[in-house]
C-alpha cells in the first residue's frame, strides 16, 4: 500500500548553507560553507558531459525515451562507483564530494553517488521538475541510519526510487512510495529533498536542515544487500 509522499517537496527551506560538508584540503579542521544546491550545479562541466557520452543515451526525445535515459544513467552510476564511507576514504566523518570528484575517484557514499546520479540526469536532458535528491533515514535489519537517495518522476507521472549505492540498477524503474511503508525490511524515511533550484522539507514535521544533519547517524549503511528488495 502506497503512502502518497509528496516527493516534489512540501515547504521550501530557505537556509540552504551546509557549514561542515567541505573541508580545506590539507586542513580538515577548516570548513568551507557551501550552498547545498551547488552539488547539483555542474551539469555543463567537461567531466559530466564526457560521462554522458559513455552512457549511450537515446538521441530521440519520444515517448519512453526519457525513462530509458533515466534507467541508463542510474545503471551507469551503480556500475561505475564503488561504495565507501567518508571515514575510510578521507578520514572524515561526513565529507560531501562534488559529482566530478565522485566520477574521477570512482568512489563515494550515498550522498556522493546521489548527487552524481541527479546531476547526470539533469545534464542528460531530464527536467529538474522530475528529479530530487532526498535526505532522510533508512531503517534496516542492522539499525537506522542517515541516508540519501534519488527519486525520478517517470513519464507516467509516478515518482520512482533510484538507490545510487547498488552495484547495478534493477531491470526497471521502481515506484518510490512502497519503500516508505512502515514494517518493510528496508524502510526509507524522507525528510528533505532538493533539486538545483530549491531545498524542501517533507512530511508532517518541518525540522531545520542543520538540525537534521547534526543528529543524523554518522555510520553509512552498505546498500548491497538491498538488491533483493528492488
Amino acid at each position: 500500500m502506497a503512502t502518497g509522499n509528496n516527493w516534489a517537496g512540501d515547504v521550501i527551506v530557505r537556509d540552504t548553507i551546509m557549514w561542515d560538508k567541505r573541508a580545506v584540503i590539507g586542513n580538515s579542521g577548516i570548513y568551507i560553507p557551501t550552498d547545498i544546491r551547488a552539488w547539483l550545479s555542474s551539469t555543463s562541466s567537461a567531466v559530466i558531459l564526457r560521462a554522458l557520452q559513455d552512457i549511450d543515451l537515446p538521441s530521440a526525445r519520444e515517448a519512453g525515451t526519457f525513462d530509458l535515459r533515466a534507467w541508463k544513467i542510474w545503471d551507469y552510476v551503480a556500475n561505475s562507483v564503488q561504495y565507501i564511507t567518508d571515514k575510510n576514504l578521507f578520514g572524515l566523518e561526513d565529507f560531501w564530494l562534488f559529482p566530478e570528484e565522485t566520477l574521477v575517484l570512482h568512489k563515494g557514499d550515498c550522498e556522493d553517488t546521489s548527487f552524481l546520479l541527479a546531476t547526470l540526469l539533469l545534464a542528460g536532458g531530464v527536467s529538474e521538475h522530475c528529479v530530487r535528491v532526498v535526505l532522510g533515514r533508512i531503517s534496516t535489519p542492522d539499525g537506522s541510519f542517515g541516508h540519501a537517495w534519488v527519486v525520478y518522476q517517470n513519464e507516467s507521472g509516478r515518482w520512482c526510487l533510484m538507490e545510487s549505492t547498488l552495484d547495478a540498477a534493477p531491470s526497471e524503474l521502481t515506484p518510490a512510495d512502497p519503500f516508505t511503508v512502515p514494517g518493510n525490511e528496508y524502510n526509507y524515511q524522507p525528510q528533505f529533498c532538493l533539486n538545483c533550484s530549491h531545498l524542501w522539507s517533507m512530511g508532517a514535521t518541518k525540522p531545520q536542515i542543520a538540525e537534521y544533519l547534526k543528529t543524523r547517524g554518522r555510520v553509512q549503511v552498505r546498500q548491497k544487500a538491498k538488491k533483493r528488495v528492488f
